[in-house]
């Protein structure tokens, strides 16, 4: 397939996803506004950020069929790696906790306390709920891990690993930076370092997809 032969073509793929998840973030902030959910912006958000995820998975499908490694069944990566995943839970869960309690302690007052909106209304909330956990947060993990891997960094080597660990965290970051502060940065940059240990370990996508919308919940509700 070409899309994985070429550099320059995986790139231009690449850029596209990138700039398609984008979109859908900057979408989805403009459904929420002060008056609480705007309805026509919430029909366009899903329709469109519907098909993007569409497209991506049945991409990354097509994809997958093209390398010969093959990829650890969901019962497999769950029972080989139980400890790790159930680590990498209890820490993101307490790490986003003890976050959130120092925000609401007036520790970091220049980060967005995403609980406000719960002002806007119910619906504003589970829209927002459901969208960052069940679109956005699947989308990131394409170009985070998915795609990003697949494109980019294929050989088996140390080296390989850690570059690749680095540069999806840093994607993951950038992704999630809701204001430009380096704490900000760095919470969701070093989630991004477990979720590519996680993917590199478990060789499955589907965990990391798991993974990420657990954070994303965590991150409406808490942070």
């Amino acid at each position: 397939m070409q899309a994985l032969k070429s550099p320059s073509i995986r790139g231009i793929w690449y850029i596209i996803w990138l700039a398609l998840v984008i979109f859908s973030q900057k979408l989805e902030q403009l459904c929420l506004g002060n008056k609480g959910l705007n309805p026509l912006m919430a029909v366009i958000f899903v329709v469109l950020s519907g098909l993007i995820l569409f497209f991506m998975w049945a991409r990354y499908q097509h994809e997958q069929q093209c390398f010969n490694s093959p990829t650890n069944s969901l019962h497999q990566g769950i029972t080989e790696f139980f400890g790790l995943i159930a680590f990498a839970i209890i820490a993101i869960g307490l790490f986003m906790m003890l976050i959130s309690y120092l925000k609401a302690m007036g520790r970091f007052p220049y980060l967005i306390n995403r609980a406000d909106y719960l002002d806007r209304g119910s619906i504003a909330f589970w829209f927002d709920l459901l969208a960052t956990s069940l679109v956005i947060a699947i989308e990131q993990q394409f170009v985070t891990t998915g795609f990003f891997f697949n494109y980019f960094l294929r050989r088996n080597s140390l080296g390989s690993a850690l570059a690749g660990i680095f540069l999806s965290g840093l994607i993951y970051g950038l992704l999630n930076l809701e204001v430009l502060h380096w704490i900000n940065f760095f919470i969701y940059m070093a989630i991004g370092w477990m979720l590519a240990t996680i993917y590199l370990s478990t060789q499955n996508f589907r965990i990391c997809v798991m993974m990420a919308v657990f954070i994303a919940i965590l991150k409406v509700i808490l942070i």
